[in-house]
């Protein structure tokens, strides 16, 4: 059975919310913007159905007086005019047979089709105005008609509302979503760093047994064959207990290794200058170097030391020497350059070699992991381990111009800041 990555899953989860986000805020925005039609055709269909009313009152009193007893709380006001443009009726009665004060109601009598509009009163009111044909025995009136639009404002005041609620409802949710997700987060880094305190505490029962069972013999076996080496004349067996002696060394090695990594300590205080620790772990290694062809070039160079024990600092450079005249078989040249902050040094050392793979640049930091047929795969893991107790940072990287790159971020030491 397949199972998923968590990433994975986090990524349909986000894509699913997005699009179900994305849903929501179009509804929102189509239903906002359909309430205005929806509002303008409510006012028309008032205006239109308050125009017949009216229309049959006039046709019933040619007189227009029994317009007077007429209302309903959507008229603001409302006005009947002749051809010559005077006003034969007004709900304010002190208009009546005033001429009117716009030509606005000039082209209604040549269209039976009404004209509206929203228009903005002397008292600062916003009304529908909507101006239509009267028919009458008598001849064509004009009917301008104002409504109130309170109503109408309703329709569009609640769709607002209606869109602001679905768009704050999904930033609350997206809002809760992201503090979840965080906790979520913090439950599986918390989890997985007990699992991996339990695995170092495998470790250490493991490194334990090795100082243990495995140093104590392993010693007897090196300073045995290094005493057999000297007695022996014959070069073929001497050869023989180099070999020994140089497997017993590398093994001696992994268990130091292992025991550092697995080992739960607070790495202890002190200061060291780099450019000494560089010259003492380079001279360890040289003559392996020398062998493959590799040399050594130092650019810069850092005035303060670094706050590191001198002893794990030299385990670092070491390591990362070792590495990186391992990935130079055909020779090369190993080039460290050393830039000097306010507060943390930064040391690149980058070799000529074939660089990191993708699986390697992904993994090269997780214990037991190795390209290389006789590595520990503890070597960059236990760099780490140091670096990151000593509150530094170190990474991988390929250059540009070919082989591998690791990037050290050290803090210098305080009473030299």
């Amino acid at each position: 059975m397949q199972v998923i990555p968590r990433f994975s899953v986090s990524y349909i989860m986000v894509f699913v919310g997005l699009l179900l986000s994305g849903l929501l805020i179009w509804f929102a925005n189509a239903s906002y913007r359909s309430a205005y039609p929806v509002a303008y055709s409510h006012l028309q269909g008032d205006a239109l159905s308050l125009g017949q009313v009216i229309e049959s009152i006039a046709f019933r009193d040619p007189t227009l007086q029994l317009l007077a007893d007429f209302s309903s709380a959507d008229i603001a006001f409302f006005v009947v005019i002749d051809q010559k443009g005077t006003i034969r009726f007004h709900s304010n009665p002190d208009l009546i047979g005033e001429q009117v004060g716009d030509e606005r109601w000039k082209p209604v009598f040549d269209s039976p089709v009404a004209r509206e509009e929203r228009i903005r009163l002397g008292t600062g009111e916003t009304v529908f105005e909507s101006q239509q044909q009267l028919h009458l025995d008598s001849g064509t009136l004009v009917l301008r008609l104002a409504l109130h639009t309170w109503r109408a404002d309703q329709i569009i005041h609640r769709a607002r509302a209606g869109s602001l609620t679905i768009v704050a409802l999904l930033l609350a949710a997206w809002t809760m979503a992201f503090f979840l997700f965080q906790l979520y987060q913090g439950s599986l880094k918390h989890s997985e760093e007990l699992a991996k305190q339990a695995h170092l505490a495998q470790l250490g029962a493991l490194g334990a047994v090795l100082a243990h069972e495995v140093r104590t013999p392993l010693a007897g076996i090196k300073g045995y064959a290094q005493l057999l080496e000297e007695h022996l004349d014959e070069p073929r067996q001497q050869r023989f207990t180099q070999k020994i002696v140089v497997e017993a060394t590398r093994l001696e090695a992994l268990v130091n290794e292992l025991l550092t990594y697995s080992h739960q300590e607070v790495m202890p205080d002190g200061i060291a200058a780099f450019d000494e620790v560089l010259a003492s772990a380079w001279e360890q290694i040289a003559i392996t170097a020398e062998k493959n062809g590799v040399t050594l070039e130092v650019d810069g160079g850092l005035e303060q030391p670094v706050a590191l024990f001198p002893d794990r600092l030299h385990q670092v450079l070491l390591n990362l020497l070792t590495n990186a005249v391992q990935a130079m078989p055909e020779g090369g040249t190993i080039r460290v350059s050393l830039l000097e902050g306010d507060e943390r040094a930064t040391v690149l050392i980058a070799d000529q070699g074939a660089g990191f793979d993708a699986d390697a640049l992904k993994k090269g930091f997780d214990p037991f992991y190795t390209t290389r047929p006789s590595g520990s795969g503890l070597g960059l893991a236990v760099c780490r381990k140091i670096v990151e107790g000593y509150g530094g940072t170190i990474s991988v990287e390929n250059s540009e111009e070919g082989g591998a790159v690791v990037t050290l971020v050290l803090p210098l030491a305080k009473e030299f800041v």
